[in-house]
């Protein structure tokens, strides 16, 4: 019986897209010996078993960051890898006491209805399993597949994006996507250590990357995107006028335009 909450896209023969309910992405990377789950979004249930149903192997799970969106369903898992000075917020993002408040506001916001059970299920997540860390330039061996970590600050101060270079294939959850990248967050860097991340990762990658699969919006997308977010933080950092204030579940903020990008800031996060 097929999963009302997942749908899964085959990339590659050793690579899938899993779409959640909300929207969120998530990817399966296959190994000879394991494959990553890349982000497990908002916590609806069944990731797992939409996963399971197209590899066999051993599963780990790596997060870009620990936003309620990528980190929901890591419960169903038995090992998680994190950048470790992002777990707090995950443990933050994954607690009763914040979702009771956060997934009512966001299911409004976005005219979400799902039944009384499954919204409680993404209030009360079962527990995570051990954490394990993840640091920069850190090289993840699947089986003959490898990624390759990279710490970009930006969206959130550690936030992580993974290099498959072999398969020409970026993951870079909220860190590079078409329409907006949201640096509004208490957790977000200013807007001078995004650019710079984006020039690091425009350095690194740019040469070896194909086609980026981000967490949300148009999949997939180019390394040309590397150009755009660095000239519109530029822009943005030299006059701000024609920002527009925007309201979300998660507090007001300001969104800069710049062509079909845009970025999100508060007045903390425009130096």
């Amino acid at each position: 019986m097929a999963n009302p909450y997942y749908t899964v896209h085959q990339i590659d023969a050793h690579t899938w897209h899993i779409e959640d309910y909300f929207h969120d992405y998530m990817y399966v990377v296959e190994g000879g010996s394991q494959a990553a789950v890349i982000d497990t979004g908002m916590g609806l249930p069944g990731l797992k078993a939409a996963v399971q149903s197209v590899t066999d192997r051993p599963l780990i799970v790596l997060n870009t960051h620990g936003h309620l969106d990528h980190t929901g369903a890591n419960g169903e898992f038995d090992e998680v890898y994190i950048n470790l000075t992002d777990e707090a917020l995950m443990h933050k993002h994954s607690s009763e006491a914040y979702r009771k408040v956060s997934i009512p506001a966001f299911m409004e916001e976005t005219g979400t209805k799902l039944p009384a059970d499954v919204t409680d299920r993404l209030i009360h997540l079962p527990d995570f399993p051990k954490v394990h860390p993840l640091t920069d330039g850190q090289i993840i061996d699947l089986g003959g597949r490898f990624l390759k970590v990279i710490a970009v600050p930006g969206h959130t101060k550690d936030s992580l994006v993974f290099l498959d270079e072999a398969g020409g294939m970026l993951f870079s959850g909220d860190m590079m996507c078409t329409m907006g990248i949201m640096l509004n967050f208490e957790e977000s860097t200013d807007v001078s250590t995004f650019i710079a991340s984006i020039e690091k990762l425009k350095q690194e990658t740019q040469d070896k990357v194909e086609n980026i699969y981000p967490g949300h919006h148009v999949i997939p997308i180019s390394t040309e995107y590397y150009d755009k977010y660095i000239a519109c933080g530029h822009k943005l950092l030299k006059d701000s006028t024609g920002s527009v204030v925007e309201h979300g579940t998660f507090g007001d903020f300001y969104r800069f335009h710049d062509a079909d990008i845009s970025l999100t800031f508060v007045e903390s996060t425009r130096k």
